[in-house]
């Protein structure tokens, strides 16, 4: 009786390591008909890079496009402010009694130029160059914020795609002790529990895949909201140069915050300057070409044998009293001097404290990842040794290689996290060291 049940057992034992090398055989051919049918949807064969992405999402997006339109507005403005150092000319006719000539009008034209108003045109000029130097900085911002967007979505596509992958080896993995679990209970060698709980954990498998999906889909379309119909494209993974330009040195002046808070100061500068400069007058040069018409015109011609006259003199005009108005924006601008002076100074505080910790999370996740390596290495050997003592000395149970599995797909979902965290983090350590623009050739020529 216990020979023929040894030798029954060992039957089990065999058909059991058999079954498992026909199912590791066939183990891939869920994944390559997935990535069959992925591929089958996907309108692009090549990859989408992150150059390709990022200057695509630049030249489209309405972020960048109004900030390209501010920047023009604004260099107009400018030049109107620099027409205060040309003659002006002006035309005008007024209507009226004219004295003693009677009733008429006068059709003059007259040309006016500033010769010193004590830094009123060039202050104001000096505003607007500021001005335009806060849009380009804008410009420059919305560029990094269209660039984080669409690399921050390229790389949350990538992660996704890794765990499905993961994902769908886990449930082959999980499938087999589902076969084996079956057939066991099947032979009496094993209880009707076991295969339960291997299917409970595959149900829990495909409902993550199911969230993973559905994640996937969600970046893919905001990806599409930056690179339009290439967001279908695969998704190609971190380049190098990335982890190039996350070694440099950082250069804060080039970030577009600070070159932001920078101009405003230099904006609120001018501006103090051109609210002093409104208590003096202005000295200007001017000459006008009169005309009389009408009955006035007749009467003129009359008297001197004409009806035209010019004049030419020097103007000095200014505010002798405004109510206090004058003094009350000189206080106005010195205090907007000193705010945003202190603006900048926050701008650079902020920067040195991002540069820092995006360094700090970079080293930390570097390290994150060699020890997950090796937890992925010496769980997937207790699993193989878990495997051997189920199926051939039988001092194993379902549970462990659930367990096993399991901890299996933890552990490589969690590397994989970290790799793409560390890219994240390199990213936005680019950010913060004004360095992204030139590390995907989107620097001003």
């Amino acid at each position: 009786m216990f020979p023929g049940r040894q030798m029954q057992e060992k039957g089990l034992r065999v058909r059991a390591v058999l079954c498992g090398v026909l199912l590791s055989l066939l183990g891939g051919l869920p994944v390559m008909a997935h990535a069959l049918e992925q591929d089958s949807q996907v309108p692009f064969t090549d990859e989408l890079t992150w150059h390709e992405a990022v200057q695509i999402a630049v030249n489209r997006h309405p972020t960048v496009l109004a900030a390209q339109a501010t920047v023009r507005q604004q260099s107009s403005l400018t030049d109107a402010a620099r027409a205060g150092y040309r003659p002006r000319v002006q035309a005008e006719v007024t209507a009226g009694e004219q004295g003693e000539f009677g009733t008429g009008q006068v059709a003059t034209v007259g040309v006016t130029q500033m010769l010193y108003d004590f830094g009123k045109t060039s202050s104001a000029v000096e505003r607007e160059n500021a001005g335009e130097r806060r849009e380009r900085a804008a410009l420059l911002q919305a560029v990094d914020e269209v660039l984080e967007g669409t690399l921050q979505a390229m790389i949350e596509i990538h992660r996704h795609e890794a765990l499905r992958v993961m994902i769908l080896e886990q449930l082959d993995s999980l499938g087999k002790v589902v076969e084996i679990t079956e057939l066991r209970a099947e032979a009496g060698a094993a209880t009707r529990s076991d295969p339960l709980q291997a299917r409970s954990r595959v149900e829990a498998v495909r409902a993550r895949l199911l969230a993973i999906d559905s994640q996937l889909r969600q970046w893919r379309t905001r990806l599409g909201t930056y690179v339009g119909a290439r967001a279908g494209a695969p998704v190609a993974a971190a380049p190098e140069q990335v982890l190039q330009w996350a070694s440099t040195d950082s250069d804060i002046e080039r970030l577009p915050a600070l070159m932001v808070a920078i101009a405003q100061r230099e904006a609120a500068t001018a501006e103090l300057r051109n609210a002093r400069a409104q208590r003096y007058p202005t000295v200007a040069l001017e000459a006008n070409a009169n005309r009389r018409l009408g009955q006035a015109g007749d009467r003129y011609e009359d008297m001197y044998g004409r009806n035209s006259y010019t004049t030419t003199f020097l103007s000095v005009r200014g505010s002798l009293y405004e109510g206090g108005g004058i003094s009350a924006r000189a206080r106005a601008g010195a205090s907007a001097v000193e705010a945003a002076e202190e603006r900048v100074q926050a701008e650079r505080l902020a920067a040195l404290d991002d540069l820092q910790s995006y360094r700090e999370q970079i080293a930390g996740l570097k390290r994150r990842l060699g020890v997950l390596q090796q937890r992925v290495s010496s769980i997937t050997e207790t699993r193989d040794l878990y495997w051997e003592q189920y199926l051939a000395l039988g001092t194993r149970n379902a549970l462990d290689l659930l367990n096993a599995e399991q901890e299996i797909g933890q552990s490589r979902e969690e590397l994989a996290n970290a790799r793409h965290d560390l890219w994240l983090a390199q990213l936005g350590h680019l950010l913060a060291a004004g360095r992204a623009r030139q590390a995907f050739d989107l620097e001003a020529p």
